[in-house]
């Protein structure tokens, strides 16, 4: 039951994740206060990754968070390659207005952020493997 709990919470940190990728799109408010806001939305997702960590004993933590990360940067990258796709038809300008997606265009604020998140993610699984080879490697020299 703790791991299905844990699975559960590792995928609310994620959808909380991938919230925070797609507010860091949105160009509207000042720079302080998308920074609150980002800020206040990636507390549910450090607290539920947290809780989902302390449910495994925080075994292979760094690989867990890093497969959380990438996965909440991949569906962000995954969902906004969508919309620009979607933007490049004839018929869905006619649909949605003219201004319609005007405050979705902060493009470097949200590109550097899934970037980060990505490498971040990234960086803790490779971690990850170098301490899993390490592992191995003292093992086999403690069994000689």
């Amino acid at each position: 039951m703790r791991k299905v709990s844990s699975v559960i919470l590792k995928v609310i940190a994620g959808f909380f994740f991938y919230m925070v990728s797609l507010l860091a799109f949105v160009s509207e408010p000042p720079a302080v206060v998308k920074l609150g806001i980002l800020i206040g939305f990636s507390v549910p997702a450090v607290v539920a990754l947290g809780g989902g960590l302390a449910l495994t004993r925080f075994r292979n933590w760094r690989r867990d968070t890093g497969v959380v990360l990438l996965c909440a940067s991949g569906f962000t990258a995954f969902v906004v390659f969508t919309f620009a796709c979607l933007l490049m038809t004839d018929e869905f300008p006619k649909m949605t207005g003219p201004n319609t997606l005007a405050f979705f265009g902060d493009y470097l604020t949200g590109g550097g952020f899934i970037v980060g998140l990505a490498v971040l993610g990234w960086v803790l699984v490779e971690a990850n493997m170098g301490m899993a080879e390490q592992s191995t490697a003292l093992d086999e020299d403690s069994a000689e």
